[in-house]
């Protein structure tokens, strides 16, 4: 499903209400520097993807760098056991940075599982599996999702970190959101700082 103007319009005036800050047409670097600064984000944009995993249209998003996330997103956004990890979207052309792949396989799915690299797995901590040093990544172009791929290569430029922490946009044991009001619903009921849903962003005030 595509979000549609009058359940958009809904939600802001929900949004207008309650004191969220709402922004119209946020810029990918504005919301790369929400996510260098620490904030959790979740994003409902576009059609959902169809397929077993979140590829950043119903996705939460986070620093990858930051431990701090790992907990902050398990215990106050999914409510889910603190072991179980995340996994990263990498920016295709940064993918090489990160993952020990002598086949050169494509994985643009999130659903191969790769070690990572000596020099560069801190960068990605928090998306990386904390047992064995291996990570199961979105390896993403501009081609399949350009709106997604701008704010990850503004997270690029402010940090030298070539990918985000990506996790399904839903509570742990229920389905991932579907509808701009799933998405809101779970933003006001989860500890995420802030909202994109097509053509806005909210964010709480503190």
């Amino acid at each position: 499903p595509e979000a549609r103007a009058k359940e958009i319009k809904k939600i802001i005036i929900q949004s207008h209400s309650k004191g969220y800050i709402i922004r119209e047409e946020p810029p990918p670097d504005y919301v790369a520097r929400l996510l260098a600064d620490g904030k959790t984000i979740g994003r409902c944009v576009g059609r959902s993807e169809f397929g077993a995993r979140s590829l950043g249209n119903r996705s939460i998003l986070a620093d990858p760098r930051s431990q701090d996330v790992v907990k902050i997103i398990n215990e106050k956004v999914k409510s889910r056991d603190f072991w179980m990890p995340f996994a990263p979207s990498l920016l295709k052309e940064e993918a090489d940075k990160y993952l020990v792949n002598p086949k050169m396989l494509k994985a643009p799915y999130m659903t191969i599982a790769f070690e990572t690299k000596q020099e560069t797995w801190k960068d990605i901590k928090a998306a990386v599996h904390q047992y064995d040093r291996t990570v199961r990544p979105h390896v993403l172009s501009r081609e399949t999702n350009p709106k997604y791929y701008d704010i990850i290569s503004e997270f690029h430029k402010l940090t030298g970190v070539g990918g985000s922490l990506n996790t399904s946009f839903n509570i742990h044991g229920e389905p991932i959101i579907q509808t701009p009001q799933d998405a809101f619903e779970v933003f006001e009921r989860v500890g995420l700082d802030a909202l994109m849903i097509d053509g806005y962003l909210l964010a709480r005030k503190d």
